[in-house]
């Protein structure tokens, strides 16, 4: 302890104390270098970080802009792709408007069509009924055939029953009425009628001609070996070698075999067309036919005959048998029908 404080400094002076300049410490420049390093590597960590930064970010802009890109095009194929499907939408919409206005203008058209057929079959069917009508008219009134007349109204009548126009239905009524008004009137007996003009066609060639007359019986053989007989027999071949009678006509028509054989065979075909008339209702051929058959018998044919004069009573009791009533008029039908066409021009 001695030792130490011995060895202290000895204590200051009362003299004034000298101040002194301070000393730089000797580590200063070590530190500026440590710091300057220090500053030197931080800007140098800064701009290697700022340009790993910048090149990173260079890269994320260079990815953006590539991603850009591509979206940009995905974008751009996408907007083309919906421009072509705009464009096909469209022209399928063109396509469907041209097809829809294709189907309305055909539908006009068939519609145009219809009316104009069913116009055209309604005067088809008008004009297939006069027609018909017509042919019942005539049938009426020129050979008073009430069966053709008959079998026409009830054609007419099953067409109008094939048609359902309301307007028809006064033709309907008027056509019944008419072909019950038929219907009820008095009919030939066909049956018989054909019945005995086959039996006059079958006896034709059993009526003698006004010319043709009967030969005397030849005498016995045992008045022919008399004298008498003889000279009796010498007389009857005389008198029959000239033979004058009167017949009552002047205008007696002498024929020859040939032409009787015509003569029989024209009657023949007569009466057959009388039976062809009766088979088909026309009583004015019919007549006509027994007109024609009564002349030429009376006529041509020795009616003092038997066979004859049968045939002539037959032939007038079947001209007899005719029905001579006034015709039958459809005068009701022909009106009605001129009223259903004149109902459907108007309609149009």
């Amino acid at each position: 302890m001695t030792a130490i404080m011995t060895d202290a400094p000895p204590p200051p002076t009362s003299s004034p104390v000298q101040p002194t300049a301070p000393t730089a410490p000797s580590f200063t420049p070590t530190l500026a270098l440590v710091i300057a390093m220090m500053a030197v590597a931080g800007c140098v960590w800064l701009a290697v970080d700022s340009a790993r930064s910048q090149a990173k970010l260079k890269q994320q802009m260079v990815d953006y802009l590539a991603r850009g890109d591509r979206t940009n095009t995905e974008s751009r194929q996408i907007a083309d792709r919906a421009d072509n499907v705009a464009r096909a939408l469209d022209d399928r919409v063109d396509q469907v408007e041209q097809r829809l206005a294709d189907w309305q203008n055909q539908q006009a058209a068939m519609e145009a069509l219809y009316r104009n057929l069913a116009r055209t079959r309604d005067e088809w069917v008008l004009s297939e009924i006069e027609q018909m009508l017509l042919n019942a008219d005539q049938q009426l009134q020129l050979a008073n055939n009430i069966n053709g007349a008959l079998a026409a109204l009830q054609a007419a009548e099953q067409v109008l029953q094939r048609q359902p126009q309301t307007a028809l239905i006064n033709l309907r009524r008027a056509l019944a009425k008419d072909i019950d008004a038929l219907r009820s009137r008095p009919q030939r007996d066909v049956v018989g009628t054909i019945a005995r003009l086959d039996t006059l066609i079958g006896e034709v060639d059993e009526w003698p001609l006004q010319h043709q007359f009967r030969l005397p019986a030849p005498a016995s053989p045992a008045a022919e070996r008399s004298a008498l007989g003889s000279l009796a027999s010498l007389w009857d071949d005389l008198r029959s070698l000239i033979r004058v009678q009167y017949t009552g006509d002047r205008d007696l028509a002498l024929l020859s075999p040939e032409g009787g054989a015509l003569l029989r065979e024209n009657l023949r075909l007569r009466l057959t067309a009388a039976r062809f008339a009766t088979l088909r209702g026309d009583e004015a051929q019919l007549n006509r036919e027994l007109g024609l058959s009564r002349e030429w018998l009376e006529r041509y044919f020795n009616v003092r005959n038997e066979a004859t004069r049968a045939a002539l009573t037959q032939i007038t009791q079947l001209s007899r048998g005719s029905v001579r009533d006034a015709p039958p008029q459809i005068a009701g039908s022909l009106e009605a029908l001129r009223q259903a066409r004149r109902a459907f021009d108007s309609k149009g």
